[in-house]
């Protein structure tokens, strides 16, 4: 498979995310709507031994920030997007679309020729003014987020509805679409991407929708090459007879497969090249108070890494719990970049980091981590390990010390041999996707039950923690998402913490290390051991810890 990296990319207004691959002249993919970059990765994949392959995020939809607009129009996309290619530096280049990607390429070739040297346009939506109105009443009903979890259901209901009706929401025998229902990997993707986009994918989508007449008067203005197709079994395909004349160089391809639609994409791509080569990523590393995302190429791949404060200031890196990823500690981290330089990467196989082939050991995640300390030229950071993280950092600071100015752990592993065969066999249980999306809703109460029982699967009266959490339902739903973009490696922190003996480790450092009560976090349930193991250590608060750190900011 091809190596894809990802980027943000950062405008004066708004974020862009996308990713990269492959070499060669430069293309640009737009995706469908209510999906994200991540649905054009057969399209990367076929491209990226000819072509270095850009797919971005749309504005609203995965990682990129949306247009400021409650109303918008198919344009606005356009410009965004031009916007996006201009600051990244990309040269006047082929643009591949589809569905609501088409629309945006289209209208992207009318008003920014000079970014295009041709376009495939896979499905270009033309309803009419009439079928706007029928069609689409109801179509962008949004699904709220239910505190007792009841949004998964209905969500994957809503998404396999889409695979059996067009318009889903009208249940009718003349809706029916012509094809078998999608594989269950295929709705969990939708509903994964649905679920990114959620708060803000109506505008963009609706404007796609409705782009009626303004798609045939586009096509008419149409100035630079162009492929028009669709599938037999696109419900689009029949607007390809609805469209006006075209110019020379611009053809209606007739293609019967999606592998006949992949073989015409390619080789138009190809014949349109591009007026360059493809730019080099922008791999900036931001100083701000407010959070600031970043892609970097790890040792897995690519390594997403949030960043917060003054880059002068003393650093702090800070090692995510698990299940989950940095997602979790946003408020810490906007609380310790107030006086640090915060560093909080997703480790491996967490959160949008990519995993690496199998489960690594806790070296290899310390290792990955130096590495990280060395990109950002970073000699002496503080490190502060969260509940498994702690593993961690306890390995980080054994194998490098001279890297590790102080280590503060908030939470520990530390079973006895029991503890540790029950929690290998049942802490983290694989998520396989269901055919009824109960995959789901099994991973939110998991991790909802983690909040009342150590361990979470111990349901018993002895196992209840009785300590005052957030069930708020955003924040259960998002710690879910996280886990679940992740899924398949959302355990190896966790079983490189399980594959570990903490208290050797911790017998084996250098300088004692601080130690930190959040009663939270399930681990808090070995404070006490941990306390122990040091001699009786005394607890520290969060806030004691961070008042630490600006009192030694300050004094430096």
């Amino acid at each position: 498979m091809a190596r894809i990296t990802r980027r943000f990319l950062q405008l004066p207004s708004r974020r862009v995310h996308y990713f990269r691959a492959g070499n060669g002249p430069p293309v640009v993919l737009v995706h469908s709507s209510p999906a994200n970059a991540r649905r054009l990765m057969p399209e990367m994949e076929i491209l990226a031994d000819s072509c270095t392959v850009f797919a971005f995020d749309t504005p609203g939809f995965g990682l990129s920030d949306a247009l400021p607009l409650e109303e918008m129009e198919v344009g606005d996309l356009a410009d965004a997007l031009a916007e996006a290619m201009l600051a990244l530096g990309l040269p006047r280049c082929a643009v591949y679309g589809t569905h609501t990607g088409a629309a945006i390429a289209l209208e992207l070739g009318v008003r920014h020729p000079d970014r295009v040297t041709g376009l495939v346009l896979d499905g270009v939506p033309a309803f009419t003014p009439e079928e706007t109105e029928t069609l689409f009443s109801g179509y962008f009903r949004k699904i709220p987020v239910d505190d007792l979890g009841g949004h998964y259901s209905a969500t994957w209901t809503r998404f396999r509805d889409q695979s059996l009706w067009f318009p889903w929401t009208a249940r009718a025998p003349q809706n029916l679409n012509e094809y078998a229902l999608a594989p269950a990997q295929v709705t969990d993707l939708w509903v994964s991407m649905y679920f990114d986009g959620a708060d803000t994918y109506t505008p963009a989508y609706r404007a796609a929708c409705f782009y009626s007449d303004k798609a045939l008067q586009a096509i008419a203005a149409l100035a630079v090459p162009a492929v028009f197709m669709a599938v037999p079994t696109d419900m689009l395909r029949s607007h390809l007879a609805r469209f006006p004349e075209l110019k020379p160089g611009q053809m209606i391809v007739d293609i019967g497969s999606d592998d006949d639609k992949y073989r015409v994409m390619k080789q138009q791509l190809l014949v349109y090249g591009a007026d360059g080569a493809a730019p080099a990523d922008q791999d900036i590393i931001a100083s701000s108070s407010a959070i600031v995302r970043q892609f970097i190429d790890g040792g897995a791949g690519a390594l997403h890494l949030r960043t917060a404060g003054d880059i002068g200031a003393n650093p702090v890196l800070v090692i995510h719990d698990a299940p989950g990823s940095g997602e979790q500690e946003g408020a810490l981290i906007e609380a310790l970049a107030r006086t640090s330089f915060v560093i909080a990467p997703d480790l491996p196989g967490h959160g949008e980091s990519a995993p690496f082939d199998g489960p690594p050991g806790l070296e290899t995640l310390a290792d990955e981590l130096i590495a990280v300390l060395d990109r950002l030229g970073m000699a002496s950071v503080t490190v502060l390990g969260l509940g498994f993280g702690s593993s961690v950092a306890l390995k980080l600071a054994q194998k490098a010390p001279e890297r590790v100015a102080k280590v503060a752990l908030c939470g520990l592993l530390l079973p006895d041999a029991d503890e540790r065969e029950a929690l290998c066999q049942h802490y983290v249980p694989p998520i396989a996707i269901e055919e009824d999306g109960s995959h789901w809703y099994r991973t939110w109460l998991m991790l909802r039950d983690s909040l009342i029982y150590w361990p979470w699967f111990d349901t018993s009266r002895d196992a209840l923690r009785r300590v005052d959490q957030n069930y708020h339902a955003d924040r259960l739903h998002r710690w879910t998402m996280d886990v679940m973009r992740s899924r398949p490696s959302y355990g190896h922190l966790i079983e490189a913490a399980l594959g570990s003996d903490a208290a050797q480790d911790l017998a084996d450092l250098r300088e004692r290390p601080l130690v930190i009560s959040d009663p939270t976090r399930p681990l808090a349930a070995y404070d006490e051991k941990l306390c122990s193991l040091l001699g009786d250590a005394d607890l520290l608060s969060m806030a004691q810890f961070i008042g630490q750190l600006a009192t030694r900011s300050e004094g430096n």
